[in-house]
């Protein structure tokens, strides 16, 4: 069933990407946008908005292409620039903690592994490529967690205030919760800086 769901998706998707957005030139390695010199292909964008067309159910159609572009290749400028700043600092994951998220990533989005492989498999588009985006997103956690949870601090009347309006939740659930949206401050806020100061150039 959502297998199906997903492939009628995918062939609207792909309908509307060979008349749409970049016209009739079927160059897929044609560079859309460049980053600090680094490229993004109309490949890159078109494997993104299938990609994400099966992850998030999206109901692909003329009124909302454009958006979802537009939100492709915002998304993708923002990829490059955690790359640049995760080689900049090393980091790096073990396959223990790849499980681990690859585990979550697939609970979140409310697949299995087996189904996205059988989706993707049907548009000849390599598992290994949302594999890479759990990579990134984990070594930018990492990342994050590395620069500023030891200057990263919740006050116990912050915990007090969240159990309060959440009853059913604990003061160490409160306290990781309070804890993980001020990292996600300071990451979007980290992102805001690095997308200011970078050079980006759309062709």
């Amino acid at each position: 069933m959502i297998i199906k769901l997903s492939i009628n998706i995918i062939s609207i998707l792909l309908f509307i990407t060979m008349s749409s957005v970049f016209g009739n030139d079927n160059k897929s390695n044609r560079i859309e946008v460049l980053v600090d010199e680094e490229i993004i292909t109309k490949y890159d964008i078109n494997q993104r908005v299938i990609i994400n067309s099966i992850l998030k159910r999206i109901e692909i159609n003329e009124n909302n292409y454009n958006q979802l572009i537009k939100a492709v290749v915002d998304d993708l400028i923002i990829e490059k620039l955690k790359i640049q700043k995760i080689n900049e600092y090393d980091i790096d994951i073990d396959d223990v903690e790849l499980k681990q998220n690859e585990k979550r990533f697939y609970s979140r989005n409310n697949y299995t592994k087996e189904e996205i492989k059988k989706i993707l498999s049907e548009y000849n588009i390599n598992y290994n490529y949302i594999l890479e985006i759990i990579k990134i997103e984990l070594k930018w956690q990492k990342l994050i967690y590395g620069l500023y949870l030891r200057i990263t601090s919740v006050t116990e009347q912050e915990v007090i205030d969240l159990v309060n309006k959440n009853p059913n939740i604990s003061k160490e659930i409160a306290n990781d919760l309070i804890l993980q949206k001020q990292l996600d401050i300071k990451s979007t806020k980290l992102l805001n800086d690095l997308k200011n100061e970078a050079t980006i150039e759309y062709k």
